[in-house]
């Protein structure tokens, strides 16, 4: 049974692995930080990737930018929301 559960998570980790972060990640200053993670729709945004896997979470964030045409705040918002998995030692 050990095994199967062992079997499981690594090609879970594998998945996660094969995941693109990277390309969700940009350079953004505290200031942008500021301005832009308050947005109500953000954060109602961010409540709903609360208990998902991470390949549904890539699959919401790249959404975000896309609906958002990329725009600024929307990388800024995804960025930070990254570095958060980053540093939470998540990816």
């Amino acid at each position: 049974m050990a095994c199967g559960r062992l079997i499981k998570e690594l090609r879970r980790i594998a998945k996660t692995l094969s995941l693109d972060w990277n390309s969700l990640d940009r350079d953004v200053s505290r200031d942008e930080i500021s301005k832009f993670v308050k947005n109500p729709t953000w954060q109602e945004h961010r409540k709903e990737m609360k208990g998902k896997s991470l390949e549904e979470k890539h699959r919401m964030l790249t959404s975000w930018l896309q609906s958002h045409n990329n725009s600024r705040a929307s990388q800024v918002q995804v960025a930070n929301y990254v570095k958060a998995l980053r540093r939470g030692g998540l990816i």
